[in-house]
């Protein structure tokens, strides 16, 4: 099954910890993990590594323009809206 990931972020330290289990999983991997930079000002998010990722930023219009933001970047047939504080399993 092909997905990929949004995440809306405002740049909380918990991000990290979500990328971090997201990638290394043991179930299907995600064909892409889109990270969409929420706020207002163009501070530099601490992300690298992984190849899927990829960082856009959406200017601080809000978590659901985030989302449709980063929706629009992937092809896969289903995406997964994650918030930036969640603990997959």
């Amino acid at each position: 099954m092909s997905y990929s990931v949004v995440i809306p972020t405002v740049g909380r330290s918990s991000l990290r910890r979500l990328l971090n289990l997201l990638t290394s999983g043991d179930g299907p991997s995600a064909e892409r993990i889109v990270v969409v930079d929420d706020r207002r000002t163009s501070a530099e998010l601490d992300i690298e590594g992984d190849s899927r990722l990829c960082v856009v930023r959406s200017g601080g219009r809000g978590p659901a323009a985030a989302r449709n933001a980063g929706a629009r970047l992937v092809s896969s047939k289903w995406i997964v809206f994650l918030d930036d504080d969640v603990r997959p399993s």
